[in-house]
């Protein structure tokens, strides 16, 4: 009887700690997230409005008054705005009513986390006896990569979460890294970013956020 006991209330408690691991947020600071692509993609979606009207910049030519003005004060708004989600993000987090994260994507989003700082560290240290003009090419290939990772991330959230519409989130990442790498510097990067931000981030985090409220 006693070993029955036992064995019951193992069971039990494994299926609680499956039901708490399933709860939680799919995907962490959905409000940050929201906030970085929106503020971000918008602002840039200004600057090639600007440039769209006054021409694109070139080295020798001093850049139009709206790309002036759109590239100094859009983004010190765009900072002002992130640092205050940001603040709050942190407040939410280590505060008295913080929001928990479920433990796959806890897993998930620190892995690419963690993945990502380690890509950084390396980038940095590949290139560290190289010249600028040659060590520049490296920093640019941060970004295709971080797309993997992001789309990775959004992959695996999908599955865990059973949100198989985020798994157009992750493909598209993974398009977008491609097309990133295959532009390089140039400013089709830019088109790519902004729509990066607003439809890989900003949207996907507004509309997850929709649904926990729903």
């Amino acid at each position: 009887m006693t070993g029955q006991t036992g064995t019951d209330e193992g069971d039990l408690a494994y299926l609680k700690r499956l039901a708490a691991a399933g709860r939680g947020e799919p995907a962490p600071f959905l409000l940050l997230m929201a906030v970085f692509g929106g503020v971000y993609g918008f602002a840039l979606l200004s600057v090639i409005v600007a440039f769209t009207v006054e021409g694109p910049p070139t080295p020798y030519a001093h850049p139009g008054p709206i790309s002036e003005f759109l590239g100094r004060w859009v983004f010190v708004a765009a900072h002002l705005a992130f640092l205050v989600a940001l603040l709050w993000t942190i407040w939410r987090t280590i505060g008295p009513h913080r929001v928990r994260l479920n433990r796959a994507a806890s897993a998930v989003w620190s892995a690419a986390f963690i993945a990502l700082v380690t890509l950084y560290a390396s980038a940095v240290l590949f290139t560290r006896n190289e010249p600028p003009s040659d060590a520049v090419y490296a920093v640019h290939f941060v970004g295709p990569v971080l797309l993997v990772l992001w789309g990775s991330a959004w992959w695996a959230t999908a599955i865990a979460s059973d949100r198989r519409w985020l798994l157009v989130v992750a493909v598209s990442s993974f398009a977008a890294a491609i097309a990133l790498a295959y532009v390089g510097n140039t400013l089709w990067a830019l088109p790519i970013m902004c729509g990066c931000l607003l439809l890989l981030a900003f949207l996907p985090a507004v509309l997850l956020m929709r649904t926990r409220r729903g």
